[in-house]
């Protein structure tokens, strides 16, 4: 799929990107390599007229399927979400606009509890407030209603 972004010409095939390069002897696809971010996102930078501009794949992607979708808006309203927590995993399917507050809510490491003064806390944050679930004798019960919570609360309407 080719697209351009602040003027400059790009192709999408099977998870590469490639820039044009305009030369005397005519266009010049290359590669653009990806980085990564230091939280695993892929990305890649490029230059025009001394202005850099970065990009995450994931968004590029999501945007080349839905070209209405303003992939230069970066609000807090405006994320692109891996449903199944694979962040490499940027195939279409596996992609949707959320809030940030939603995107938030699938990652892995979140864990809604911990010890305190003796027993176990779970918590749940809902519209970025702390809700407290309750206090447990054992570790595996606090983290059972901090489970149980997050089934009730953090629903992605899709």
């Amino acid at each position: 799929m080719e697209f351009e972004l602040h003027g400059v010409k790009f192709n999408y095939e099977y998870g590469n990107v490639y820039q044009c390069y305009h030369l005397k002897k005519g266009d010049v696809w290359k590669e653009r390599k990806m980085k990564l971010n230091g939280r695993g996102y892929k990305w890649f930078r490029f230059d025009v007229n001394k202005k850099k501009y970065c990009f995450s794949l994931h968004r590029i992607v999501y945007w080349l399927h839905n070209r209405d979708w303003d992939i230069l808006n970066s609000s807090r309203n405006n994320a692109i979400d891996h449903i199944d927590g694979d962040i490499l995993n940027n195939n279409i399917e596996n992609l949707r606009v959320v809030t940030n507050q939603e995107n938030q809510w699938n990652q892995t490491r979140a864990k809604g509890y911990s010890y305190f003064q003796g027993r176990w806390q779970s918590y749940i944050r809902i519209d970025n407030k702390k809700k407290h679930l309750g206090y447990f004798d054992n570790e595996e019960d606090a983290h059972n209603a901090y489970l149980e919570a997050k089934k009730k609360y953090h629903i992605i309407n899709s």
